[in-house]
């Protein structure tokens, strides 16, 4: 081929490029037009989410929660003695619950100063917006039959939030036996007697000034007879309990009323080194010490228990004994629970 021919052929191969790289470039253009016009995901700013949801809990608590967020509001102007105690879901944070109806801070104390020995014991803080969260539980199912079991198995069959022993009333024929409004036993074996009635009050009685009428008279939903009576009607330590004869040092399990709607169970661990136990005395001044208007003394020794989380939180002397009932607490109030099977306040 001379060299005339090849430049003649060269507009030819130009022309030819040119069109091949206009082609390449349409289609290019029409792979990534889709791309581009695809709708991107919506991600809502930082601050926008935070103005949606309030966990009721620090940002970034530690150890971290186990928590179900729940729609934002403000609380209303009145409610600095409710607030922040109620949350609009059920929230958990460590040994804190939370729910529309309910709070519980558990806290536990070692102390080895303010009674001069090696004291271990458990305060549940507790506000209910209904007194018959306070309910109780008999191992037979009803207060009218006799059986013991475990403190847990109570408290699992019920569906208990919090539990502790109660008032041992199975161990005895005579006793006063009102129990989830419901009147079982008229009897008076003889000791001191704690009312909490429908409003959410709480009554010591001593054991002299019982009289099983006038109770009856009362709109009562609970009625105990173990005790004693730990403070006066001041709110004050008392120093005798003649009726008891628990006195000594021992394991301690027992209730007391702050206020209607806020109460404590405290349960004090005991014969065993790292905690001794406490006296009546010691345990009425620990009552007082916490706020206590009213507090009384329910089963203690081997029958002390405290039931969390579906465990039993404390250490039992000797690994526990079986009792014949307990006192707990109930996540709904009595109209509003699940578990409520009739009036007799038993649990299915």
């Amino acid at each position: 081929m001379n060299r005339s021919s090849v430049k003649s052929r060269i507009p030819v191969v130009i022309l030819i490029l040119l069109m091949a790289a206009l082609v390449a470039l349409t289609v290019c253009a029409m792979t990534l037009k889709p791309a581009a016009e695809a709708p991107q995901d919506v991600i809502l700013p930082v601050h926008a989410m935070q103005e949606t949801l309030r966990t009721a809990v620090p940002a970034t608590p530690t150890p971290a929660p186990t928590i179900a967020p729940v729609p934002a509001s403000d609380p209303p102007a009145d409610a600095d003695a409710q607030y922040p105690f109620w949350s609009e879901g059920e929230l958990w944070n460590g040994n804190s619950y939370r729910s529309p109806t309910l709070s519980v801070d558990l806290k536990t104390v070692c102390d080895a100063t303010t009674f001069q020995k090696r004291v271990t014991y458990y305060v549940a803080d507790i506000h209910v917006s209904d007194v018959t969260q306070i309910r109780t539980e008999a191992y037979s199912g009803s207060f009218s039959r006799t059986r013991y079991g475990s403190v847990k198995t109570m408290a699992d069959r019920v569906h208990a939030l919090i539990a502790i022993s109660g008032d041992y009333c199975g161990c005895h024929s005579r006793s006063l036996v009102i129990r989830n409004g419901e009147v079982y036993r008229t009897v008076h074996r003889g000791g001191d007697v704690c009312l909490l009635l429908k409003n959410g009050e709480m009554k010591t009685i001593l054991s002299n000034e019982v009289n099983i009428s006038g109770i009856l008279k009362e709109d009562v939903w609970q009625a105990w007879e173990f005790g004693p009576a730990l403070l006066n009607d001041k709110g004050e330590a008392r120093t005798s309990f003649p009726s008891s004869d628990v006195t000594p040092t021992n394991p301690r399990s027992c209730i007391g009323c702050i206020e209607p709607g806020h109460y404590l169970f405290v349960v004090v661990d005991g014969r065993q080194k790292a905690s001794h136990g406490l006296t009546l005395r010691e345990l009425a001044k620990l009552m007082q010490s916490l706020g206590c208007k009213q507090a009384y003394n329910l089963d203690g020794g081997a029958s002390a228990h405290m039931y969390w989380k579906g465990k039993i939180y404390n250490k039992p002397s000797k690994g526990g004994r079986s009792i014949s009932d307990i006192i707990y607490i109930a996540k709904e109030p009595y109209d509003a629970s699940r578990f409520f099977a009739g009036k007799k306040g038993r649990s299915k």
